[in-house]
């Protein structure tokens, strides 16, 4: 073969193999590339394997395996963990009850058997109940879902059954209670609604003021909800602690101050809120008072979304 032929099968071969490594690349190119920006636009990461198809060449298979075995344990291991805290939530569920029988028996006896110290016995008893029922719904707040039911309710209603569960508590504390506008209809679960407002309740006797302690329940339309705020003239919360008083376990300058303190109430509002599709937000002056603001769907159309 002379050198002219030589050359020019060199050539095509070097030609062949450059595109076929120009192939090759570009087709592995594509493949990270698309892997990086599907992680990039995702929120959850975890669901990155169901954003992509497994490659044809054999790195990518390789990895592709990998990825696929690594996400299968991961969500065995989440579906063991689930279980767990679903039972361990049943078990806590279970204890409560359990322990508010022997509770409401003591009451009848304390009831039946007056005495000096009853009402101060009496008054213990309903702060445990009313752990026990934080305990609870703390439990329960991670599947409201599963125990939510979605009625019109009448507010002021449900403000008042709130003031007579608690009214005890309000009397013994010298708390004044003041109505305002309250005739609104609202759309929500009216039991995770009572719990919120106890806590709220609860609250604003904790951090009371020793003289003229009052709290007012008023309410205005505002476009498509209905606000309700509830105000206190007690201690107030420090402009340091008021960003996260709606922290887990959070109990700040004030909760120091307080040793009954455990910073949940809040917290258990918070969540509850969101998971009923409800506003929640707080202004406080230190000194001064304490306003909370739950804001109410007109209507129960956000809900089917």
């Amino acid at each position: 073969m002379n050198l002219f032929a030589i050359v020019y099968l060199i050539s095509i071969l070097v030609f062949v193999k450059l595109v076929g490594f120009l192939y090759v690349y570009f087709k592995k190119r594509n493949f990270y590339c698309s892997l990086q920006e599907s992680l990039e636009g995702l929120d959850k990461k975890f669901l990155l394997l169901e954003m992509i198809e497994r490659p044809e060449f054999l790195e990518g298979q390789i990895f592709y395996d990998c990825l696929s075995e690594c996400n299968k344990s991961m969500n065995d291991e989440v579906f063991k963990c689930q279980q767990q805290s679903s039972s361990y939530r049943e078990y806590i569920e279970m204890w409560i009850h359990e322990v508010k029988t022997p509770l409401a028996a003591g009451k009848l006896i304390i009831e039946n058997h007056p005495s000096e110290i009853q009402d101060i016995l009496k008054d213990e008893l309903n702060q445990i109940e009313s752990y026990l029922d934080q305990a609870l719904y703390y439990a329960r707040s991670t599947s409201v879902e599963k125990d939510y039911m979605v009625k019109c309710i009448d507010l002021r209603e449900i403000v008042e059954s709130v003031i007579r569960s608690n009214a005890r508590m309000l009397i013994t504390n010298k708390i004044k209670v003041i109505l305002n506008e309250l005739s609104f209809s609202i759309f929500s679960d009216e039991k995770w609604i009572e719990f919120i407002l106890q806590q709220v309740v609860i609250n604003a006797v904790k951090y009371r003021k020793e003289s003229k302690a009052e709290i007012v329940f008023e309410a205005r339309e505002e476009k498509d909800r209905v606000i309700l705020k509830i105000c206190d003239n007690g201690i107030g919360i420090s402009k340091r602690d008021l960003p996260k008083v709606m922290e887990k376990g959070y109990t700040g300058t004030t909760g120091r101050n307080y040793k009954q303190s455990t910073g949940m109430g809040l917290y258990l509002c918070k969540c509850l809120c969101n998971k009923l599709e409800i506003d929640f937000w707080i202004e406080s002056k230190e000194k001064i008072g304490t306003n909370v603001f739950i804001g109410f769907p007109r209507n129960s159309m956000i809900f089917l979304k």
